[in-house]
């Protein structure tokens, strides 16, 4: 492999390694989060790892998932100063239109997150000893501050998750905020693959196929097409479709345009 410039000219900030190692470990997996469920629902189907990572990433990228550190990020921005959080929570609420908090809650830790405590001690070291002051630093500990003595947020058990100070560091980091999800993707892909790995390795290849439970109407009449309960003009229309049908191509417009290609 070769490089424009020699590798000993990079000198790796050892602030920034640790900081950046502390969040990959914390992200690198958790028990059966969206995109990890994703990733074994894919794999179960005999899938090959690429195509089950793949899964994996389209699962993270949604906001409420992977994007979350992000959102945490356009709140904090939102909000401004520290001394405008007050306002920001009453906002919170009285559920004013526009307002959401972020990084608040969790579906398991119904306490504080323990990732968060690292990541918020961790945050505060990388700040100090790189020398970056982050106004939004600030407002995030005043956020808290607020939220962890109002009976509101105690009585809905919500609490500081990981993302609440993780986009605070990667920041820091000089890690663009278009760029997070990707971080968090490089950590959890490693949960993923070891789930994938476990499946295979103690045979776990039943397919996966969740239950779902109808609670729709039990039963209904069928009267045709609604003009008449002979249902003659359905019929007649049904007919129409399928000489239509006779007359189509056999091969449909996307294999047309798409070769058939094997990922195995």
């Amino acid at each position: 492999m070769m490089f424009a410039t020699p590798m000993e000219d990079y000198k790796v900030n050892p602030v920034a390694a640790k900081g950046v190692n502390a969040f990959m470990i914390l992200h690198m997996d958790h028990e059966q989060n969206a995109s990890t469920s994703t990733v074994r629902i894919a794999g179960s189907s005999q899938a090959n790892p690429y195509a089950c990572i793949a899964a994996g990433v389209a699962c993270l990228w949604g906001p409420a998932h992977g994007g979350a550190n992000e959102a945490v990020i356009e709140m904090l921005e939102q909000i401004g100063s520290k001394d405008k959080v007050a306002q920001f929570v009453e906002d919170v609420k009285n559920k004013k239109e526009g307002v959401r908090l972020m990084g608040f809650g969790h579906r398991v830790y119904k306490n504080y997150d323990p990732r968060a405590r690292v990541m918020k001690k961790m945050v505060a070291e990388v700040l100090a000893e790189l020398g970056v002051v982050d106004p939004l630093l600030a407002v995030a500990n005043e956020l808290e501050r607020i939220a962890l003595e109002d009976e509101y947020f105690i009585k809905r058990k919500l609490y500081p998750n990981v993302d609440y100070y993780s986009g605070i560091m990667l920041r820091a980091l000089g890690i663009p905020t278009s760029m997070f999800t990707v971080m968090f993707a490089m950590s959890r892909t490693v949960g993923w693959v070891s789930q994938w790995n476990e499946m295979v390795s103690e045979g776990q290849m039943k397919i996966g196929r969740p239950r779902q439970l109808y609670v729709g109407t039990a039963q209904r009449e069928y009267s045709g097409s609604g003009t008449g309960s002979s249902g003659e003009n359905f019929k007649k229309e049904e007919q129409a479709g399928l000489a239509g049908e006779m007359k189509a191509p056999k091969a449909s417009s996307f294999k047309l345009v798409v070769p058939d290609v094997s990922t195995r």
